[in-house]
């Protein structure tokens, strides 16, 4: 699958679904405007959803360098940082220490593969 998303293009090969039919867990970056095609190509979709103020957004987006100041501005004014949508969703809020978000991110992963353990 591949979508486009704040001017660039991304992708998913196929042969992630031969790692998930083996009973591998895959983690991949994408974009809350293409869950549903997310949803559709992986049924056991986990969705993961790490958001941060709009402050520290704006500040981590400006130190990137990537956008203009007027393309971070559209950014943050059209983009909620919820999920809308019927998906199985964690959310993190990264706004504060990156250590904190991480071990909250671990936690979440570890809770994963311990059900799949008892499966």
């Amino acid at each position: 699958m591949d979508w486009d998303a704040h001017g660039l293009s991304y992708g998913i090969p196929a042969s992630v679904h031969e790692k998930l039919a083996l009973g591998h867990m895959v983690i991949a970056n994408g974009s809350r405007s293409a869950l549903k095609h997310w949803a559709r190509a992986f049924p056991s979709l986990l969705v993961i959803n790490v958001t941060a103020s709009p402050e520290v957004l704006a500040e981590r987006l400006v130190a990137r360098g990537r956008e203009s100041r007027e393309e971070i501005l559209e950014r943050l004014k059209r983009g909620s940082l919820t999920v809308e949508g019927d998906y199985d969703v964690v959310t993190i809020d990264n706004s504060g220490a990156l250590a904190e978000a991480g071990t909250k991110l671990i936690s979440t992963l570890e809770a994963v593969l311990a059900g799949r353990a008892r499966n």
